[in-house]
C-alpha cells in the first residue's frame, strides 16, 4: 500500500512545468501520435510520499503515449519488460520539481498490438491530453 503523501501547494504550476518537460521528452520520437498525463498529475494529487515507497520518494508521472506505426522508440526510453493488454511500460527518465525527482512511466500504446478501447475507458475522466 502506498504511503500518504504531501501534495505540492501549487498543483497547476507542477502540472504546467511537467507538461512542458514531457513535451520535450515526447519530441524525441517522430512516432508519437498523442499523449496524455494520467492519474495523480492530471488529477491534482501530485506530491511527495511521507516515507519512501519502493524506489520513489514522490508521485510518479503516468504518461500514456499512443504511437503511429512504424514505431520509433528513442534509445533512452528503457523497456521494463512489463506488457499489459493495452500498453507496454517504458521508463522515460525523471522530472525534477522543487528539488524532488519524479519517475516518468511511459505507457506506450501501439494500435495494432494493444487494446485502444480499454485505454480510452481507463483514461476517461482521469487524464489530460498534452500532445
Amino acid at each position: 500500500m502506498k504511503p500518504k503523501k504531501t501534495l505540492y501547494k501549487n498543483q497547476e504550476d507542477a502540472c504546467n512545468k511537467a507538461t512542458s518537460y514531457l513535451k520535450t521528452v515526447l519530441s524525441k520520437s517522430k512516432s508519437v501520435k498523442e499523449a496524455y498525463i494520467w492519474a495523480s498529475l492530471a488529477e491534482g494529487k501530485f506530491g511527495i510520499y511521507n516515507k519512501p515507497y519502493r524506489d520513489q520518494t514522490g508521485s510518479d508521472i503516468d504518461l500514456v503515449i499512443v504511437m503511429n506505426e512504424p514505431i520509433s522508440i528513442p534509445s533512452d526510453w528503457k523497456s521494463t519488460e512489463i506488457e499489459e493488454s493495452w500498453f507496454t511500460l517504458y521508463h522515460l527518465g525523471y522530472f525534477e520539481y522543487q528539488g524532488n525527482k519524479h519517475r516518468i512511466d511511459g505507457l506506450v500504446v501501439i494500435p495494432s498490438k494493444h487494446d485502444i478501447n480499454m485505454m480510452k475507458q481507463l483514461l476517461k475522466g482521469r487524464a489530460r491530453k498534452i500532445f
